[in-house]
């Protein structure tokens, strides 16, 4: 006899839904993340935030690949572009494309807040003074960046991309167009436990896929950090808040 019993679900399939309900709080012990700051073309990014409701504010965007291995909620791996946008008085960060290795994950960001996750093979590994991340989708390496540590990057400039602003979008069920589309701003920085951050002289590769990450190829490269800390989504900064309902 089967002792599984779902006693609530706010998601699909209702008899053994994705993602738990409620999501929040989690947490990851030890996550690491590399960072690289890059600068592109101008041009591309505004075309890139004319479907969006967000305004450009800066050229220079920033590349991720963050280890969630030991999440207590679900184990996955996150890679992300983002830049600086601004709506409205708020500055933050836009996902222009973020990448997953677990279903959940990618779910659970998606149906919560409207980070853009799409599935994609994930790696992040630490090898002496060299931090390497990759990110393979439908058989291609779409995502490399390293940062050697032990060479100073003059260039350095970071970025503040909190809170993130996402796109929370919900298609029509029963023809084409948009049922609901609102703006959601999260934060999770002010739980976070810092233990170590180093910065160092940082390389990239963006290439085309199932999406044009080719077009944002830098123009130049800013420089790179790794960070290694404890990540907590708490009751108080774990959830997204939403600051407009545009449709």
């Amino acid at each position: 006899m089967s002792l599984f019993k779902v006693k609530k679900a706010n998601n699909m399939p209702i008899q053994s839904p994705l993602i738990p309900d409620p999501f929040v709080p989690y947490s990851c012990n030890e996550n690491k993340t590399l960072l690289v700051y890059c600068q592109t073309s101008e041009e591309v990014v505004k075309r890139y935030l004319e479907p969006t409701p967000f305004e450009y504010v800066s050229n220079n965007f920033a590349v991720s690949i963050s280890d969630f291995s030991n999440c207590d909620r679900v184990s996955f791996m996150d890679c992300a572009i983002v830049f600086q946008v601004k709506y409205k008085n708020i500055l933050g960060g836009y996902y222009m494309f973020e990448y997953e290795n677990n279903d959940s994950a990618i779910a659970a960001g998606r149906e919560l807040w409207g980070y853009p996750k799409k599935y994609a093979d994930i790696s992040l590994v630490r090898e002496g003074n060299k931090v390497i991340g990759e990110a393979t989708r439908d058989n291609l390496d779409i995502i490399r960046i390293e940062c050697d540590l032990s060479k100073e990057s003059p260039d350095l400039q970071e970025l503040n991309l909190v809170p993130h602003l996402n796109i929370h979008t919900i298609p029509k069920p029963d023809g084409k167009g948009v049922f609901s589309k609102r703006v959601i701003a999260r934060d999770t920085t002010p739980d976070f436990i810092l233990y170590e951050e180093m910065t160092g002289e940082a390389t990239i590769k963006l290439k085309r896929a199932s999406d044009p990450l080719d077009e944002f190829n830098p123009v130049k490269i800013l420089g790179g950090k790794y960070m290694i800390g404890d990540f907590y989504a708490t009751e108080e900064n774990g959830w997204g808040k939403t600051v407009d309902t545009l449709v």
